[in-house]
């Protein structure tokens, strides 16, 4: 089991304000791919309302891989979503994933379903993102970043945090997952006591106000095949004792058989997926969901409370691939397939309910359909597919550049406008943008099935491999595998371009030492490496998929972890713990189950422990055996190409060239003059 670890929080912000000064990024999404507004007066207003809350934008990220840790909701938040659905929080948070669990090699597939962390982390990291997204809006200085100049809108900025509860009644009613829930309602404790980890040093930022009532808001996550009985009397519970409002997330199968396997694999043609046969009779049928969404509805507006439908949880397929184990008899659909399912399935579902239920929307959600979601009324339009692909986070800008453009084209200055006039319905529809939602939504469906981008033919290549294998150092650096990481794992560190020879030493019992074996050479021909920050790596296999280079950065990568405890309990996977300050680190590597030990000393010396011999390194290249250190019984061949990779990876770990995880900390420590 991989397990995740959480930064602490002013580390983050160290993080956040050191490397946006240095290279114009945070979390290493670069400044130009953030959303910015156009300016006063000209652009369009793309603020929403969900529930009584208003939002700068319609789009977010649904539940999922983007939105589990708090450097997540950052860079979800930098690229324009404003409705964050955080990952789904349940009652166990002791989870066994198989690894890999994401397969977005085309369609998209995933075995992996709520958090990783324990649920008080959860709620940690929620209320961390939370703030540090409150400092971005409101002390953007801090970090570098020049105070807006211009606001088309005073509400662009303004962002909702919706929580995502499962699966069944049981697990909802415990204290662990009703304490969460009441700590998101009413953050104040969990806000104080991460005001107190900032340091003086830091200020402004300690002096901020931040919101503490986080959420008011769930979407309710139920296993595929709960009874509608359950998750009606769910939906009572947080109506009427937790007292928030409530979207309940609908499943494809409701659909029913003979359509959704006629768009599958008659129109869209993928007829080498098979929908699990349980799927159709164990969970929500579409009438019942049509009466409990009508008793529902009532009773949250008994209680002044929203309540809607979220269309649509993933489609539980059996696993015919070979990306997963064996094991995982069933895999989750996403992508552009669902699409179009579940967008069949949304407009069934209005036609009876009518315009009044709020529709929330996720299913291959991309840049090319997000404006068709958008005439269609519905808020939030979340997505999750399309950011675990090249660009990452990046790919989502374009969503508002392109709604933004859709609007001026027809004149609309506010999402309203656009929703009535997109499809020349405003007469019909009365003024009222709710209503031409519903009449729009049939128009978009005939146009979705109909569009072969969908269809599997469009849908059936894959990232093209180059050949070569990754090793520790060099690759041809593309730095795709930086981006399409949701937690921001993968990172790029500076060691400048390196080529001198070596021989390998053998340690003589009396303490001698004698080169030996052929003269070899150490080079790295980039000046920029690669590397994985370990406590954010789920080993979910996203960077394999997209890298052109086989077996893996987040296998074949240097992994570094955050803390010793972090560095302890990653074993047996290989990995390196820097620990000291600036100009006295010290790099600990395990490597195949061996510990080996590289210290910096003062006058730009070195000490290096292979687990069996200690030898002392000058600047120039000269060794000794250490003083302090037994000496070996019987000669003993030290690979000094292992030595000249650690101290590479310990200097280029530590160049200030670049910021990331692992130098932040120690480039904070300097900055404010700490020791320890």
């Amino acid at each position: 089991m991989v397990d995740l670890f959480c930064t602490p929080f002013v580390e983050l912000i160290d993080r956040m304000r050191l490397e946006n000064r240095q290279q114009q990024s945070i979390f290493d999404l670069p400044e130009r791919k953030w959303f910015k507004p156009g300016a006063a007066g000209n652009a369009p207003d793309l603020t929403v309302k969900f529930h009584d809350q208003v939002a700068g934008s319609p789009v977010g990220p649904a539940s999922g891989p983007q939105t589990q840790m708090a450097q997540n909701l950052v860079l979800s938040w930098l690229a324009g979503a404003r409705i964050l659905e955080l990952k789904t929080v349940q009652i166990n948070d002791q989870l066994e994933i198989g690894r890999p669990c994401i397969d977005a090699t085309n369609v998209g597939y995933n075995i992996e379903w709520s958090q990783e962390l324990r649920v008080e982390q959860s709620l940690d990291q929620y209320v961390q993102g939370a703030m540090l997204i409150h400092m971005l809006r409101h002390a953007p200085e801090e970090f570098g970043i020049a105070p807006s100049e211009v606001e088309p809108h005073g509400t662009w900025d303004e962002t909702i945090y919706d929580m995502s509860i499962g699966y069944d009644l049981t697990g909802i009613q415990s204290e662990k997952v009703c304490g969460f829930i009441r700590g998101m309602i009413d953050a104040t404790a969990s806000v104080e006591r991460l005001r107190d980890q900032i340091p003086q040093r830091l200020k402004r930022l300690r002096e901020l106000e931040y919101p503490t009532a986080l959420s008011r808001g769930i979407t309710l996550s139920t296993f595929h095949g709960c009874p509608a009985d359950e998750i009606e009397r769910i939906c009572e519970f947080l109506l009427t004792e937790i007292g928030v409002h409530v979207i309940v997330k609908m499943n494809p199968p409701m659909l029913g058989k003979d359509r959704l396997e006629h768009l599958l694999h008659e129109v869209m043609g993928y007829t080498e997926i098979t929908v699990n046969p349980a799927a159709y009779t164990s969970g929500l049928l579409f009438d019942e969901s049509i009466a409990m969404c009508r008793r529902l509805s009532e009773l949250a507006n008994s209680h002044k409370l929203g309540f809607g439908a979220k269309f649509s949880n993933t489609l539980e397929v059996t696993n015919h691939r070979d990306f997963f184990s064996k094991e995982e008899k069933v895999m989750y659909l996403s992508g552009l397939p669902l699409h179009v399912i579940t967008l069949t399935l949304a407009n069934e579902f209005r036609q009876q309910m009518g315009a009044e239920m709020p529709i929330t929307f996720s299913a291959g959600v991309d840049r090319k359909n997000f404006v068709n979601m958008v005439a269609c009324g519905f808020t939030p339009i979340t997505t999750c597919t399309d950011l675990l692909k090249v660009g990452g986070y990046g790919r989502l800008p374009p969503y508002l550049k392109e709604l933004n453009t859709a609007m001026e084209i027809v004149g609309a200055k506010t999402i309203d406008d656009f929703i009535l006039d997109c499809h020349g319905h405003r007469e019909q529809a009365g003024d009222d943008a709710v209503a031409a939602g519903l009449l729009n939504t049939p128009l978009v469906v005939h146009q979705t099935q109909a569009d072969s981008r969908y269809y599997a033919p469009q849908n059936r290549g894959v990232p093209k491999k180059i050949g070569s294998h990754l090793v520790t150092f060099d690759c041809i650096t593309c730095d795709k595998c930086i981006p399409v990481c949701p937690n921001d794992a993968n990172f790029a560190y500076h060691t400048g371009e390196i080529q001198l020879g070596y021989q390998d030493l053998e340690i003589q019992p009396d303490g001698s030492l004698l080169p030996v074996g052929n003269e070899q050479v150490f080079k790295l021909e980039h000046r920029e490496q690669i590397a994985n920050f370990a406590d954010y790596c789920n080993h979910c296999g996203n960077c394999d998929t997209f890298c052109p280079e086989y077996d893996g950065p987040y296998l074949m990568k240097p992994s570094f972890f955050g803390s010793r405890q972090a560095f302890d309990d990653g074993a047996p996977h290989d990995g390196f713990l820097v620990e000291g300050q600036l100009g006295n680190l010290t790099l600990t590597a395990r490597i195949d189950g061996q510990l080996y030990r590289l210290e910096q000393l003062p006058g730009g010396d070195s000490r290096y422990d292979d687990g069996t011999v200690v030898l002392r390194g000058n600047g120039s290249g000269q060794f000794a055996l250490d003083d302090a250190a037994p000496r070996p019984k019987a000669p003993h061949r030290m690979d000094m190409g292992r030595f000249y990779a650690l101290a590479t990876l310990l200097r280029g770990i530590a160049d200030p060239e670049r910021i990331h995880s692992v130098n932040a900390r120690l480039l904070a420590q300097g900055e404010s003059g700490q020791t320890g």
